[in-house]
Formats: C-alpha cells, sequence, structure tokens
C-alpha cells in the first residue's frame, strides 16, 4: 500500500510518468528506487523516503512531505 501511495505522488509530476522502478536486495530488506532524468527516489518498505539529486547526497523526507521537496528539487 505505501509503496502505491508513494507511486501516486511521484506520478503528479510529468517527470516522472512513466518513470523507471526497480528493486534492489539489501542487508535492511527490499530497496525500490524510481528515476527519472538525474533524481532518483529510494525507500524500503518502512521508514524514510531519499531523495537524491545528481551526484549529491540525500534529502530525507516523508511521505507527506515528498510532494513539497520533489517541488523543490524539480
Amino acid at each position: 500500500m505505501r509503496d502505491k501511495s508513494i507511486l501516486e505522488k511521484l506520478k503528479a509530476f510529468r517527470e516522472f510518468d512513466g518513470a523507471i522502478i526497480n528493486r534492489y536486495p539489501t542487508r535492511d530488506g527490499l530497496l525500490k528506487f524510481v528515476t527519472a532524468g538525474n533524481i532518483i527516489v529510494k525507500w524500503y518498505s518502512r521508514g524514510d523516503i531519499a531523495i537524491q539529486v545528481g551526484d549529491g547526497g540525500d534529502i530525507i523526507c516523508g511521505i507527506r512531505k515528498l510532494s513539497d521537496v520533489i517541488s523543490e528539487v524539480i
């Protein structure tokens, strides 16, 4: 359910229309991420969402702030 909520928020931005979602197993669980241009949004099943722009560091946010952070990044 959380994955669907995150993807719905991302689809509100044209940059993420048809963006690629990948899954990568890690020690902390299954990492899921969506790429659109030089922006990567990644998250685990629980916990914060990390937004990376280019080679920069991660911007950490919760699902409620996701749209606001993406707006600022774009």
